[in-house]
């Protein structure tokens, strides 16, 4: 399970996405807040680029190009716009909660990779929740943007305080002095 992001934090995820094997990677289920337009455009144009890459390697027989080439997306509620007030922020991660417990009890994922986006936080609780109750045991990757060079971003400093997140990847030797739990592994992005 990915979760974009808009802006920038989409641009890193599909830096990180390309430096993983869909092969192994498979199937891959994307995460996009429902006002974010640009996301999903993004996620098909990398899908195709994905299919078009093993559908020329000759060592992909049919069966594995189709698993390798599965993905699917689902839309959530933000969980927080920009500028937002915390009173409000309350209430619509509330709402996103419940979007993204819905997406992670349905797709049970393996994995979750999240880079800082609001919308992360929701689908992380969601994957802990199904931890507790058994639904699945994601294992869930957090990589701070590059553009945090002294401090984490609030996403980034929520995941890391409450031990939600079983890896968190910095990409400055800074944040990794700074946050002693965090790996520092360069810029990936």
């Amino acid at each position: 399970m990915i979760v974009l992001g808009s802006g920038g934090h989409t641009a890193e995820m599909f830096a990180l996405l390309r430096a993983l094997s869909p092969r192994r990677y498979a199937p891959r289920h994307y995460v996009i807040a429902d006002t974010d337009s640009t996301s999903l455009v993004k996620a098909e144009a990398h899908e195709a680029a994905v299919g078009e890459a093993l559908a020329d390697a000759s060592d992909v027989d049919d069966d594995e190009l189709a698993v390798s080439s599965e993905y699917s997306v689902t839309r959530i509620p933000r969980a927080r716009e920009v500028g937002q007030g915390w009173i409000h922020s309350f209430f619509t991660t509330a709402r996103a909660c419940v979007g993204a417990f819905r997406a992670v009890f349905a797709e049970k994922p393996d994995a979750v990779l999240c880079n800082g986006p609001g919308t992360c936080v929701p689908i992380v609780a969601g994957a802990f929740v199904s931890r507790v109750i058994g639904i699945a045991t994601p294992a869930v990757v957090y990589v701070e943007s590059a553009a945090r060079t002294k401090t984490m971003s609030l996403t980034g400093r929520i995941l890391y305080a409450t031990r939600l997140a079983d890896e968190v990847f910095v990409q400055w030797e800074g944040l990794a002095r700074r946050y002693p739990r965090a790996k520092y592994a360069g810029r990936v992005c």
